[in-house]
C-alpha cells in the first residue's frame, strides 16, 4: 500500500522532481516486518512501479531512469539483510524470554529453598520451597535480613559465608541451623553462588538450600545401631572368653575350697586361721566367678513382673546412704506403672552398681538423678545422671569391659559395670551411656515391657546333706584333684565310691551302682553322652552333673530338661553330699 501510494504521488509529480525517490522507502519500511521473504516481495513491486511511473514519464532508456531503478534495487538487499537480523534478533528474544519463564517456573517449583540476596543479606527471591521450609510467605521475606532465619551464634558464621560469595567464590556448607516461623531449629545444607551482571560483577547472592534433618537423624540412628551392634559383638566375645575362664576358675576353687576343708581337722589353731582365709579368699574369688558368668549371661536367674518405679522407690534410701552426704540423690519417677520382666535383685544390683560409679566420679559433691520413664514402643526407661567429671570416648568405649577400670587397684576390680551389662543383656534391654570430660554422665536402660508369666526357674532343690548308707556311686571327672576330692568326701561320708573314664566306661562296675556323678564337660566327649551311653544297659541308673559353666548355657547345648540336676563348681562338702541326697531321693533320676 505505501509504495503504491508513493507510486501514484511520483507519476503525478514533474518527472524532475526528486518524489520519485519515495518509492523505495516503502522496501525500507517492509524491513520492520523482519520478514526478508516479505522484503523481497516489496522490493520487487516498488522496482515494478518504479519502472513503470518512469517509463509513464517518458524515461524509457533514459539516464534518469536507469538511475532511479538501481537506487530501488539497491535498497531491496540492504533491507532484506535488516529484516533478516531483526527476525533473528526476535526469536533469540522470544527464546531467552522462554527460557528465563522456565527458569523462572523452576525456581518456583523447586522442592529446595531457593534464595536470592543482595549484597548486604537483604532477601530478593524466597521461593515456594523457601515458604514450605521455613514456614515465611514470600511477601513476609522479601525486602527483610536473612539473619532473621539465623541462630544468634551463627551470625559470625553467616556473616563471613557472604563475604566469600561477594567476593566472588562459590560455598558449600554440609551442616548449619535454622530457625522456622514456630521457632523449631532444623538443619540445612547450603550451595552458595554469586550473581553477575554484563559486566562480571557480582550483583546479588543465590543460596540453596535442603532441609537435612531427617537425614542427620537417621545417620546418627543408623551410627548408633552400628556402634550397638559392635558393642554387642565384642560383648560376646568377651563373655564367651569369661565363662571359659569361670569354668578353669570353679575347677581350681573347688580343689582349694574342699582340700582347705580336709586340712581343718589335721592342723593346730593357728592353722585353721590360716585355713579360714584360705576359705574366704576362695569364697570372694567364687564371687567373682559368678559376676563373670553374669556378665556373660550364663548365670540362671528368677525373673518376674517387677514395677521399676517401685524398685527406684524403695531403694532411694539405701542409694542416700552409699553416696554420703556431700552428694544430694533425686529420685524421679513415671506417673504410671512400669512393669518389666526381670530379677527384682539384679534391678536393685543395676542402680547400686550405677549409682556408686555416679558417686566415684564426683569426690568434692554433686547431684545424681535416678529417673524413670516410657520409652516410645511402651517399654521402661531408667536412667542414671550425674554432674561428675565425665569421661573421655575412649574410656566410654571400654566401660564395661570386663577388668577395665580407671579406679586405682584396691578401689575396684572393674566387674561392677561389666555386670550392669549382662544383667540388661539377660533381660531383653539394652543400655547407653552419653559422657564428655567435664559434663557428667548419664547411663539409660531401656527394658522391654512385661507380658505373661513368670517362667519357673530350674535348678536342683536341696534336702540338705545327709551321710551315705552304702549306696554305690560313681565318679567320672577328667580333673584329677576334683575327682579325688569327690571321692574322699563321699567315702567319709558313708558312700562306696568307683572311679569312671570317659574313654573306656566299663559296664560292670555299674551293676549295683545307685548313682553316676559326671562332668558335663569332658576332654574327649561330654558327662550327657556317656550317661545317654551306660543308661541304654542301666535305664534306672541316677544321674547328677556338675560343671563350672553356666547351668543355663549347658541346658540349651546339651537339650538337657528340667529332670536332669546339675551341681554348679566350686562347690564344698556340704553342696556336694545335700546333691546327692537330694538325686538319691527323687524318683527324676529313674527315667531315661
Amino acid at each position: 500500500m505505501t509504495v503504491t501510494v508513493l507510486a501514484v504521488v511520483s507519476a503525478l509529480s514533474p518527472p524532475h522532481m526528486l518524489l520519485f525517490g519515495m518509492v523505495a522507502i516503502g522496501t525500507a519500511f517492509a524491513a520492520a516486518s523482519a520478514s526478508p521473504r516479505g522484503v523481497l516481495a516489496v522490493g520487487c513491486y516498488a522496482f515494478a512501479a518504479a519502472f513503470a511511473v518512469s517509463t509513464w514519464q517518458g524515461m524509457l532508456g533514459t539516464t534518469d531512469q536507469i538511475l532511479r531503478l538501481l537506487l530501488v534495487a539497491a535498497i531491496i538487499p540492504i533491507s532484506w539483510v535488516i529484516a533478516a537480523h531483526l527476525r533473528l534478533l526476535l526469536r533469540e528474544t522470544a527464546e531467552a524470554a522462554g527460557e528465563r519463564g522456565m527458569l523462572a517456573a523452576i525456581v518456583e517449583q523447586a522442592t529446595d529453598a531457593i534464595i536470592v540476596l543482595h549484597l548486604d543479606g537483604t532477601v530478593l527471591k524466597w521461593n515456594a520451597g523457601a515458604e514450605n521450609l521455613y514456614g515465611y510467605r514470600a511477601a513476609e521475606m522479601v525486602g527483610e535480613k536473612f539473619s532473621r532465619v539465623l541462630p544468634p551464634e551463627r551470625l559470625p558464621y553467616y556473616e563471613r559465608s557472604l563475604a566469600e560469595v561477594t567476593g566472588g567464590e562459590n560455598t558449600i556448607v554440609d551442616e548449619a541451623p535454622r530457625i522456622r516461623s514456630d521457632g523449631t531449629t532444623f538443619l540445612v545444607s547450603i550451595a552458595s553462588a554469586p550473581i553477575r551482571d554484563e559486566s562480571g560483577e557480582v550483583i546479588a547472592v543465590a543460596a540453596t538450600e535442603r532441609d537435612i534433618t531427617a537425614t542427620k537423624r537417621r545417620e546418627t540412628e543408623e551410627r548408633q545401631a552400628l556402634e550397638r551392634t559392635a558393642q554387642a559383638v565384642r560383648m560376646e566375645s568377651l563373655g564367651q572368653l569369661a565363662g571359659g575362664v569361670a569354668h578353669d576358675f570353679n575347677n581350681l576353687l573347688a580343689i582349694i575350697l574342699n582340700y582347705a576343708d580336709f586340712l581343718t581337722e589335721e592342723v593346730t589353731a593357728d592353722g585353721r586361721r590360716d585355713l579360714d582365709r584360705i576359705r574366704d579368699a576362695a569364697g570372694r574369688a567364687r564371687s567373682l566367678t559368678s559376676q563373670l558368668l553374669l556378665f556373660a549371661r550364663q548365670e540362671p536367674t528368677q525373673v518376674e513382673n517387677v514395677d521399676l518405679n517401685e524398685v527406684v522407690s524403695s531403694s532411694s534410701e539405701l542409694l542416700s546412704r552409699s553416696i554420703g552426704t556431700n552428694i544430694r540423690l533425686v529420685c524421679r519417677t513415671h506417673g504410671q506403672p512400669l512393669p518389666v520382666r526381670a530379677n527384682r535383685g539384679r534391678l536393685d544390683q543395676i542402680l547400686l552398681n550405677l549409682v556408686i560409679n555416679a558417686r566415684d566420679a564426683m569426690p568434692d559433691g554433686g547431684l545424681v538423678v535416678v529417673g524413670t520413664d516410657r520409652t516410645a514402643d511402651g517399654g521402661a526407661r531408667l536412667s542414671v545422671t550425674d554432674t561428675g567429671c565425665g569421661m573421655t570416648a575412649e574410656v566410654r568405649d571400654r566401660l564395661f569391659e570386663p577388668f577395665f577400670t580407671t579406679k586405682p587397684a584396691d578401689q575396684g576390680t572393674g566387674l561392677g559395670l561389666a555386670t550392669v551389662y549382662g544383667i540388661v543383656e539377660d533381660a531383653g534391654g539394652h543400655i547407653g551411656v552419653e559422657s564428655s570430660p567435664g559434663a557428667g554422665t548419664t547411663f539409660t536402660i531401656e527394658l522391654p515391657r512385661a507380658d505373661g508369666p513368670a517362667p519357673e526357674a530350674a535348678g536342683t532343690s536341696v534336702t540338705g546333706p545327709s551321710p551315705g548308707r552304702g549306696e554305690h556311686v560313681v565318679v567320672l571327672e577328667d580333673e584329677d584333684f576334683v575327682r579325688d576330692a569327690v571321692i574322699r568326701i563321699l567315702r567319709e561320708n558313708g558312700f562306696r565310691t568307683t572311679v569312671l573314664h570317659e574313654q573306656d566306661p566299663a559296664a560292670a562296675v555299674l551293676d549295683d551302682a545307685a548313682l553316676l556323678i559326671a562332668d558335663i564337660e569332658l576332654r574327649h566327649s561330654s558327662g550327657p553322652e556317656v550317661a545317654a551311653r551306660l543308661r541304654r544297659h542301666h535305664p534306672g541308673l541316677r544321674v547328677l552333673f556338675m560343671s563350672g559353666y553356666s547351668e543355663r548355657d549347658l541346658r540349651d547345648r546339651y537339650q538337657l530338661d528340667g529332670s536332669a540336676r546339675i551341681m554348679p563348681k566350686p562347690f564344698t562338702a556340704v553342696e556336694l553330699l545335700a546333691a546327692v541326697g537330694d538325686t538319691l531321693a527323687s524318683t527324676a533320676g529313674r527315667r531315661g
